[in-house]
């Protein structure tokens, strides 16, 4: 797209920006509901949001609470209303009729890291996704989501809305990935390339009992444990500025590492909606708006294609 707007203010002549409903929101959307949808039907309601103690009536009365829907039901049917929420997620996984599930979804995401006893950051992410998403959602009208929009990307008013929604969704994921990259630095650990030794070592965190031998055995390795560290804070960084990137190697190269490394967290470190929400964004921040593999084949040049729609 950046290609796009600088052609156009070069040239004159048409601007059009890439039609954004394509698969990969789908998917997003998809992933995005499924990690709420497991973490609503696989959790008990005291151990999620501890209706009986009192703690979840001092969350309600904080700031943007009220859009959590816990808060909007007497305690005794708070357990009712989340198996309500699973199934609504796994029902929204679907993809049909995103217009009419946007703000449903978004309120379902939302409500784990307003009143969760103990959100991640996995949560907060996919909530703040979730609300972001409202303005993509809401301006594709395809009740099948799951095919390709071939309309024309001319500036009507939704395709602004839409791609705006989605640079903005971007500009976030990217922001995550730049702190997390930043933060690090300020460790000694991470610094000197040890950290994973004592990630995959810790008691809480650590490797399962099966992996652990083989994974203790290759972080003791003082090579590999330095290259798997710097390597994460070098990816973390691609990451933040990957919009920046040629295409194909962002498609081709950085989503599979990156969708590999967030596997790897989960099954090293056991945390399994955080990896689900991660995919969700990768997808949205590294496939360029309006790219899905398909779209090449209806152009004699596919590479240059490719090389066109960007960001």
């Amino acid at each position: 797209m950046l290609t796009r707007i600088l052609s156009f203010i070069k040239w004159g002549g048409i601007l059009e920006l890439p039609v954004p409903w394509t698969r990969t929101v789908t998917i997003a959307r998809a992933l995005l509901a499924l990690s709420a949808g497991s973490t609503y039907l696989t959790t008990p309601a005291n151990v999620l949001f501890t209706p009986r103690d009192g703690e979840l009536a001092a969350r309600c009365a904080d700031g943007l609470a009220w859009l959590a829907w816990p808060c909007w039901l007497p305690s005794e049917l708070i357990p009712i209303g989340q198996i309500t929420a699973g199934l609504l997620c796994f029902l929204f996984a679907v993809g049909w009729f995103p217009t009419a599930t946007a703000v449903p979804l978004a309120l379902a995401l939302i409500a784990l890291p307003l009143t969760s006893a103990s959100p991640d950051g996995g949560d907060q992410l996919a909530g703040i996704l979730g609300l972001l998403l409202i303005p993509v959602s809401m301006t594709d009208w395809r009740a099948n989501p799951w095919t390709t929009d071939r309309s024309t990307g001319l500036l009507s008013g939704r395709v602004i809305i839409a791609n705006s929604a989605l640079w903005l969704i971007k500009l976030q994921i990217a922001v995550v990935y730049f702190i997390a990259c930043l933060g690090k630095f300020g460790s000694e650990e991470w610094a000197n390339g040890t950290a994973l030794f004592y990630w995959v070592r810790n008691s809480v965190f650590g490797a399962p009992s099966p992996l652990r031998p083989a994974v203790e055995w290759i972080t003791a390795q003082a090579p590999l444990v330095a290259a798997l560290t710097w390597g994460t804070l070098v990816l973390e960084m691609s990451l933040a500025i990957c919009v920046f990137l040629p295409t194909l190697f962002r498609v081709r190269v950085l989503l599979p590492v990156a969708l590999v490394f967030h596997l790897g967290i989960w099954v090293i470190l056991g945390v399994s909606s955080f990896a689900i929400v991660m995919w969700a964004a990768l997808l949205l921040l590294v496939v360029p708006i309006g790219w899905w593999p398909e779209l090449r084949r209806d152009s004699t040049d596919s590479t240059t294609r490719e090389q066109e729609i960007c960001a």
